[in-house]
């Protein structure tokens, strides 16, 4: 086998990873994205009601709902689909995002409460960002700019009692939005 050959079939394995993804890769973005979005709003309105910034302690609550949620999801519907290149890769992303994400929360709740929102929202940014770049897929990556960029000016302008709506249409952009076009797009 040629060099060429080679890499041919290693393109061709890529670009199949690729599309078998993006067959089964919206409804865990809408998942996802959908329990962003509720308690991106439920933390927002129980701090304007409260003013108490405990209510961040709320973020906690999506990966304690989203994994289970992602693992219940995944074992009923995915199990033909195998570990792929793309899939193993793109979990990586996303659960460096989780990882990164929670430790963040864990330590300004108790540090600066007020920032947590805005790291994890350029966090949400920069993970969708190279998602759209690995599935070749510019929606992605453009919703996942603007989230990074936007939050990072929002942090010098906007008022932090505000902070989850960023969150909440962060999640729109960067997570439903594109899941309901790959599900679409599967069709």
């Amino acid at each position: 086998m040629t060099p060429e050959k080679s890499l041919q079939i290693i393109n061709e394995a890529i670009e199949k990873s690729r599309k078998d993804y993006e067959k089964r890769g919206g409804i865990p973005m809408i998942i996802w994205g959908v329990i962003v979005f509720i308690v991106a709003i439920a933390v927002w309105i129980t701090f304007k009601l409260t003013g108490d910034v405990k209510w961040n302690f709320l973020w906690f609550c999506i990966p304690v709902i989203g994994w289970p949620v992602t693992a219940i999801y995944s074992k009923r519907h995915c199990k033909s689909s195998g570990n792929t290149f793309i899939s193993r890769f793109l979990g990586q992303i996303w659960g460096t995002y989780g990882i990164f994400a929670t430790v963040l929360c864990t330590v300004f709740a108790f540090v600066a409460p007020q920032f947590t929102g805005y790291i994890t929202a350029v966090l949400l940014g920069f993970s969708a960002v190279l998602t759209g770049m690995l599935l070749k897929n510019s929606y992605i990556s453009i919703g996942g700019f603007i989230t990074g960029l936007g939050c990072t000016i929002a942090l010098l302008f906007a008022q932090n009692a505000d902070v989850p709506l960023f969150f909440a249409v962060a999640s729109l952009l960067n997570l439903i939005i594109p899941g309901i076009m790959m599900n679409r797009k599967a069709e």
